[in-house]
């Protein structure tokens, strides 16, 4: 049986591999406590913005560890990875843009802005296969 192939040249450095774990493991800690705990603490309007922008703290530690990855990368995956993100900042802009217009003239409820997170990260995934695949091809190994 033919499965796909795993490129194994593009590896994590391990030192920021670790960082990227880690924050995104405060990251997804930090999420229940501020929607779920936060809430409930009484506390002034400058004490509920610390505690909600708390998660904000261990992804940026992720999001650093994963350009300084990108950067350790060569050019070839350099590529694939940039012309990823742009096209998902692409569009999930144009979405975005879209979907507040529809908001404006009142075909669409309004929804929340937290919701353009996950959904980038969905569409990086599929931009990043893609480009993988257009790039490398999409290989099988053979036995």
């Amino acid at each position: 049986m033919n499965y796909p192939k795993i490129d194994s040249s593009y590896v994590w450095k391990k030192k920021y591999l670790n960082r990227f774990i880690a924050g995104m493991i405060g990251f997804g800690l930090m999420m229940p406590f501020v929607i779920f705990v936060g809430k409930k603490v009484e506390a002034n309007v400058i004490v509920h913005a610390l505690i909600a922008l708390l998660p904000v703290i261990p992804f940026l530690v992720a999001m650093i560890a994963f350009l300084q990855n990108i950067k350790t990368m060569d050019e070839m995956w350099k590529k694939i990875m940039s012309e990823a993100l742009i096209y998902t900042a692409v569009i999930a802009m144009t979405s975005s843009f879209a979907f507040g217009m529809l908001q404006i003239m009142n075909v669409v409820n309004s929804f929340s802005v937290f919701y353009v997170f996950p959904f980038m990260m969905v569409l990086w995934t599929f931009c990043f296969a893609y480009f993988h695949i257009k790039y490398n091809g999409l290989q099988v190994n053979e036995k």
